[in-house]
């Protein structure tokens, strides 16, 4: 997957000025340890950090909701209105509209944030790109949200407290029609990942919603919170533009791929795949001595899927083959694949 240079000129025209190289890599550091090692900070910014936001995090961002909206699309499962009416919560600086402008123009998008300086980058970028938005100011916790088809929700609920974190999405599902999607995208850390996964098991339980991705399974509870070293998350390849590859390799930040936490919800049930018992490759795939083994889940559970090298066969290859967030099938024995098992991989984009 690549972010189109189109996406960083349409943003640093939005931004305007730039700021000197070495600021503008420190703000980013300092954002960064915000999200992760200091996020007491989180309500703190520091000097230049809209531009950081802007030139950098929108950038690396913007295509993680395209595997979301890619996974609905695969399944005929996009509100077939148009055009596609969108609200993004917490929209900051354009990354969730800015991704889903690569997947589709025909969209009337209305971008909320709280932040009227970052909603105005956002309007410009879009507008870059060929694409007008409105931009409502308000509190993502509060402020009523209109009638629309889908909700995308990107790096919010991590900064509230979790009952705001469960209201909003309940809001967002309120407000989407019946054939509706609610995205929420979250950082891959481990704390924000596992209360993703608690806002999942309470949607469920509360019969507010039904999750169709990343989950082949539709029931609670979800099996990574077993464990509290255990998440669910995402890591795909990601190239970036020019400027934004600098900075990247500058910071040391987003050079080694797309990592994302993410949850998609509808009001209508429908699973990711035709098969009801699929699974869903949740770990990276490693091979020992004689055996390749990988962590998926299913409505099973979650287990690790082993192929011992003396069974593997043309039939079962695509479990060598698969990544993590594959879907897989599997005909005959599983957990332990034998010689005789069938295993077909999804297809997805990349």
């Amino acid at each position: 997957m690549r972010v189109p240079d189109e996406l960083e000129r349409a943003v640093y025209a939005a931004a305007g000025s730039v700021p000197p190289t070495g600021e503008l890599v420190q703000a980013i550091i300092d954002r960064s340890r915000r999200y992760t090692s200091d996020r007491d900070r989180l309500s703190a910014p520091g000097r230049h950090d809209l531009a950081a936001r802007a030139l950098f995090f929108t950038l690396a961002d913007a295509m993680k909701v395209t595997v979301p909206l890619r996974e609905l699309a695969a399944r005929t499962a996009l509100p077939a209105h148009r055009p596609l009416r969108v609200v993004d919560l917490g929209a900051g600086c354009g990354a969730m509209t800015l991704g889903l402008l690569t997947i589709t123009r025909d969209v009337e998008v209305t971008a909320l944030d709280r932040d009227r300086a970052a909603l105005a980058i956002a309007e410009r970028a879009a507008r870059e790109v060929g694409t007008l938005i409105a931009t409502r100011t308000g509190d993502v916790a509060s402020t009523e949200l209109p009638a629309c088809d889908v909700v995308l929700i990107g790096s919010v609920l991590n900064e509230l407290p979790p009952p705001a974190q469960l209201a909003v999405v309940e809001r967002a599902l309120a407000a989407i029609t019946d054939d509706g999607a609610v995205i929420i995208v979250e950082p891959a850390l481990r704390d924000t990942a596992r209360a993703l996964h608690v806002v999942r098991d309470a949607v469920i339980a509360r019969g507010s919603g039904h999750v169709f991705a990343p989950c082949t399974r539709r029931a609670a509870p979800c099996p990574m919170l077993a464990d509290p070293d255990d998440w669910c998350h995402e890591d795909r390849p990601l190239a970036l533009p020019p400027r934004t590859a600098e900075l990247a390799r500058l910071t040391h930040l987003r050079d080694s791929g797309m990592k994302f936490a993410y949850l998609t919800l509808r009001r209508a049930p429908l699973d990711l795949v035709a098969d009801p018992d699929a699974w869903r490759i949740v770990s990276a795939s490693r091979a020992t001595k004689g055996k390749l083994e990988v962590h998926a889940c299913s409505a099973r559970g979650r287990m690790p899927l082993r192929l011992l090298r003396k069974h593997r066969t043309p039939d079962n290859r695509e479990l060598e083959r698969a990544q993590r967030g594959d879907v897989v099938s599997i005909e005959g024995e599983a957990p332990e694949i034998t010689a005789a098992t069938r295993v077909f991989r999804a297809p997805r984009d990349r």
